[in-house]
């Protein structure tokens, strides 16, 4: 489970879950990628001899490496797919739930608001759809094959998704107002959080530091596109760190009054940052899925990781 902090710029609301009210997934720890050809099993990358083989580091790589790929130091790779899950009352799971959240909002620039924010990740073709889970590491036999085995690259982390945001409840002044079943952002939001190695390590199994914000790490200087990697990026490049953006609502209201760009000046923008903090797995041989909330053994980590700092705001941002 996770605790989450994001600030919306523009002095429009920030966001922060507690220890009380934590983000739970279910994990599928590693990925098949062996046989690299058609996986049947999971097996570490660039460590097992006969195993899958290193991937280029697509974020630094040493002055002397060229387009060609044996001059460029390896890394290895590994996959992880997290399910949201928001526990329901009487047993059994909400798959897809990421949070339900009071939060403070100015209407008109100045009137003060509160609604319920709800967050989720989008359900396609019938299918809710997981965040995935991408870890790179240096290994010594990355970097003894490449151009300069001196070279040491730094680990990155990358949890991404989308997530949909609905809005519900909301009361202006203290006046409640009707915005129908379906108030939400018109597309989901692009998520991606990297490891924030300078404030901790981070591992899927062990958790650790998450952020989204300016200047936490380098987008992608190669392609991904390594047979290892299964398809998961298609070859496309990954952006350097940002905040996330909130897109403009719609279906808020009823009848007649159409309150969606109400809703999109009170909450939507660009670059808005987050930091978040994954607490550590508990292996299980089966999610209890009558409680899966509760503590069943000793690795069970209640309560949740306390909520981190307020990232940075970007340039010209206020909070």
């Amino acid at each position: 489970m996770s605790s989450q902090g994001a600030v919306v710029n523009r002095s429009k609301m920030y966001l922060a879950t507690s220890p009380d009210n934590p983000i739970w997934g279910a994990m599928y720890f590693g990925g098949l990628n062996f046989p690299v050809e058609d996986p049947d099993r999971y097996v570490l990358a660039c460590a097992d001899v006969g195993g899958p083989p290193c991937v280029p580091n697509p974020f630094e790589q040493p002055e002397c490496a060229t387009d060609d790929p044996s001059t460029q130091t390896g890394m290895s790779y590994q996959s992880h797919w997290m399910y949201t899950l928001g526990p329901l009352p009487g047993g059994g799971a909400d798959v897809g739930l990421i949070n339900e959240m009071e939060v403070n909002l100015l209407a008109f620039g100045s009137i003060p608001a509160t609604a319920t924010l709800t967050m989720r990740t989008p359900i396609v073709d019938g299918r809710v759809q997981p965040l995935s889970i991408h870890i790179w590491q240096a290994t010594e036999v990355g970097r003894a094959t490449s151009c300069d085995p001196s070279f040491v690259a730094e680990p990155s982390a990358l949890v991404e998704g989308q997530v949909n945001i609905y809005v519900s409840d909301l009361s202006i002044d203290g006046v409640p107002v009707e915005l129908g079943p379906s108030c939400r952002t018109e597309r989901p939001s692009d998520l991606y959080l990297w490891g924030d190695f300078a404030s901790g390590a981070y591992t899927a199994g062990s958790g650790g530091p998450l952020g989204a914000y300016d200047g936490l790490h380098p987008g992608s200087i190669l392609p991904l596109t390594s047979p290892v990697y299964q398809g998961a990026f298609e070859g496309r490049d990954i952006p350097a760190s940002t905040g996330i953006e909130v897109a403009p609502f719609t279906g808020c209201g009823t009848g007649s009054d159409d309150l969606g760009p109400l809703l999109t000046a009170m909450a939507s923008g660009p670059n808005n940052p987050v930091s978040a903090v994954q607490g550590p797995l508990v292996p299980l041989g089966e999610i209890p899925w009558d409680d899966f909330t509760r503590c069943i053994s000793n690795l069970c980590p209640l309560p949740g990781p306390a909520t981190p700092p307020r990232p940075p705001l970007p340039i010209g941002g206020t909070q």
